[in-house]
């Protein structure tokens, strides 16, 4: 374990390269408008705040797009959003946007296709860092049965589901923890596994179902309905 951290600053790297095709849209799906918003947009608004730097990995077919909605955001941000391209894997465009961050002690790694995730929860998972953790990240508890199958489809096990969890973003790392997990050159759907497999001991906070992964567009449908119902709570 790690020595705590004191005073520390913070790079939000928001992973933005994502096709959309499963969302069956026309555009990257961080583009997709929710609420009347680019999914991008909501993000940077709930988190960019939060951060001393913003770095947002774009789809490199979109670039100019991504820049002037990161410039709309200059203000309610205090301070500029950079954007750079995204690689061919989503392990390619994190490490881009690490090496376009300026020197912080921390890292966060969020989806922009989590729209709905706000401050409260990087502040959970700086938290845990600054304790002592080589990473952490939001998680809620898997509701679901769940089998284990084998070929054809047939069930081979039940799965006991209390000890797991579904792990969303923002996933937090010290900055060097994170920059040697990407040196081993391995692939990961997130940085946390890069972390584990490195030996580092990664924790979880409380996650929130709002905190939701749109990807297909029920997803979406979902969405619209939890901002809805946001909005009506603050009226």
């Amino acid at each position: 374990m790690r020595e705590p951290m004191s005073d520390v600053t913070v790079g939000l790297v928001v992973v933005a390269a994502g096709s959309g095709v499963r969302l069956g849209a026309d555009r990257p799906k961080a583009l997709v408008e929710l609420a009347g918003r680019p999914l991008l947009r909501h993000c940077l608004d709930r988190l960019g705040a939060a951060a001393d730097a913003v770095v947002v990995v774009g789809p490199p077919t979109a670039l100019d797009v991504v820049r002037a909605l990161a410039e709309d955001c200059r203000d309610a941000r205090g301070g500029p959003v950079t954007v750079v391209a995204g690689g061919a894997t989503r392990t390619a465009s994190v490490a881009a946007g690490i090496a376009a961050l300026p020197d912080v002690d921390l890292v966060a790694v969020h989806d922009a296709a989590r729209p709905l995730v706000d401050a409260t929860a990087l502040s959970a998972c700086v938290a845990a860092v600054v304790a002592g953790a080589d990473a952490a990240a939001p998680a809620v508890p898997v509701t679901d049965t769940l089998k284990r199958v084998g070929r054809g489809a047939v069930v081979e096990a039940t799965v006991d589901r209390e000890p797991l969890r579904a792990v969303q973003t923002p996933q937090v790392f010290p900055r060097a923890v994170l920059a040697q997990a990407h040196a081993g050159g391995g692939e990961a759907t997130d940085d946390l596994a890069l972390v584990e497999a490195a030996g580092g001991r990664v924790v979880l906070v409380d996650g929130a179902t709002r905190y939701l992964k749109v990807t297909v567009p029920s997803d979406l449908l979902m969405a619209e309905a939890l901002l809805a119902e946001a909005l009506e709570g603050t009226a």
